[in-house]
């Protein structure tokens, strides 16, 4: 993937996307609202109390909704309280991944993150969750097995994109770059987010891929 084609579909991904929950359109906006309403009040309220200590029933009058509508959006308080993760790349980006050309570990970071900020991530909300994963680790096993569906999403990426790029290399080889790949791309991304949180939001996101990478090259 030629990085200036991946910044013009990230850039595509971005305007559809890049209006706040007010200025989405019609019922997309009521939704967006109202999902983040609930995380922000169900993390709040465990912060103040304790996760253990805090019920489906405070977090809907926080949040002014009802536990049908809670339910609608969360299948349990846990899944509240560690959110919804990161989302999946839009299919345009997806396959502008699979045909790219490029370092693949380069061009996965910016897949992630082109994804990460169509969703117009909450920075107060990310700094509050990752306050309470700290004090609960039992919260922060479960959404370290929820980060595992996404490593594995973007493993299966990797895996094809490989596969297309080097049609000779077997199977086992190909598996194992896209295993070593996506291992180096979650801990990056670990480096990459703190970073960005440290700026209040401010930071460059291709800056800091341009960081990370120029540190990998030094330590390999």
């Amino acid at each position: 993937m030629q990085i200036m084609q991946f910044a013009t579909l990230r850039a595509a991904a971005a305007e559809r996307t890049e209006a706040t929950p007010a200025e989405l359109p019609g019922r997309d906006a009521k939704r967006e609202r109202t999902y983040r309403r609930m995380e922000r009040a169900a993390v709040e309220l465990a912060l103040q109390y304790g996760s253990e200590h805090v019920t489906v029933e405070q977090i809907c009058a926080a949040s002014d909704v009802s536990a049908r509508t809670f339910f609608n959006y969360f299948g349990s308080k846990e899944a509240a309280l560690i959110g919804r993760g990161k989302p999946s790349p839009t299919p345009e980006l997806r396959e502008a991944f699979i045909a790219g050309t490029g370092p693949i570990l380069n061009d996965l970071l910016r897949l992630v993150l082109a994804s990460a900020l169509a969703q117009q991530p909450d920075l107060e909300l990310i700094r509050s969750r990752r306050l309470l994963l700290e004090r609960e680790p039992e919260l922060a096993v479960q959404s370290f097995a929820r980060n595992t569906g996404t490593r594995d999403e973007y493993l299966g990426l990797a895996i094809e994109r490989i596969r297309r790029s080097e049609p000779t290399l077997s199977d086992p080889d190909v598996e194992d770059e896209a295993r070593v790949a996506t291992a180096v791309l979650m801990g990056v991304m670990h480096v990459i987010g703190s970073r960005w949180l440290e700026s209040d939001g401010t930071a460059d996101f291709d800056h800091l891929i341009d960081q990370a990478l120029e540190r990998l090259k030094r330590l390999i």
